[in-house]
């Protein structure tokens, strides 16, 4: 069951979208792109995201800047794990596109504490769902094959990349 944050006085952006309810000790946040605190939670992410760039071998192709700037622009939507305490346990950006059968939205960067941020993937499955996307794609290392496989991933395909 998706979570509408409500009760923010008026005159203020909320500073979620939405929550999830806690999951292995979680809760899973979507950060208002209009919260005055979005700033704030992207510079404490920043070592969540600098991690899960070095361990994906995508630093050739963006840095932890990057994908700061896209939230800010509105280009990627910030996810937040937290703990019961509301402490930041893990951080996720997903991105955006189109393709000819359908939009997509793309795990960018993911890093946690812990494996229990799996948990949130039905969430978001059904979030952008609701928004109109039709995939839902999250690129990564070959051993996160067998990980996903059971939460109804499929293996589609390998990108091997060069610098020109």
């Amino acid at each position: 069951m998706l979570m509408a944050v409500t009760g923010i006085p008026e005159g203020r952006a909320r500073e979620y979208i939405f929550s999830t309810p806690l999951l292995h000790g979680l809760s899973y946040r979507l950060v208002n792109h209009d919260s005055p605190l979005l700033k704030k939670k992207l510079a404490y992410c920043r070592s969540y995201l600098e991690k899960s760039i070095d361990k994906s071998n995508c630093e050739d192709v963006f840095n932890a800047n990057d994908l700061i700037n896209k939230v800010i622009n509105k280009q990627s939507d910030l996810w937040i794990s937290t703990d019961k305490d509301g402490d930041i346990k893990g951080c996720l950006i997903v991105g955006f596109g189109e393709l000819p059968r359908g939009k997509i939205v793309t795990v960018e960067a993911m890093s946690s504490e812990s494996l229990g941020s799996l948990a949130a993937l039905p969430f978001l499955e059904k979030y952008y769902k609701e928004l109109g996307f039709k995939f839902f794609e999250i690129a990564g290392r070959k051993g996160w094959e067998k990980v996903m496989k059971p939460l109804g991933y499929d293996f589609k395909n390998i990108t091997i990349r060069k610098s020109l």
